[in-house]
């Protein structure tokens, strides 16, 4: 089984189902989750899936969570004023990219 597809799948148009995933406490709540969504995972990929998500969310942050499942422009770009990890791409251009900090608004390169 390849976890990036299962992710995908559970992924979906958004996050939500994703999200709602990381509060299944067992394999067969998060099967009952993804049948709600038309989501089909077989009972192993329901537990490796499941085994996954309680590693991630026990290692990493809420926003690191975030980009290891595909969130919207989100990145671990060091903020320069505050040293926050959380950052969204606000522009590009001439090779450059503009980011802006979640923790204190700070706009840099």
């Amino acid at each position: 089984m390849v976890l990036q597809e299962v992710l995908a799948r559970l992924k979906g148009d958004g996050d939500q189902v994703l999200k709602k995933a990381l509060g299944c406490s067992s394999a067969e709540e998060l099967l009952e989750l993804a049948g709600e969504h038309g989501i089909e995972l077989s009972e192993a990929e329901a537990a490796e899936v499941l085994s996954l998500l309680r590693f991630l969310a026990g290692e990493l942050t809420e926003v690191e969570l975030d980009v290891v499942t595909g969130g919207s422009g989100q990145t671990m770009k060091k903020c320069p004023e505050c040293g926050s990890a959380s950052a969204t791409l606000v522009g590009e251009g001439h090779g450059l990219e503009l980011w802006r900090c979640n923790n204190c608004n700070t706009t840099f390169l």
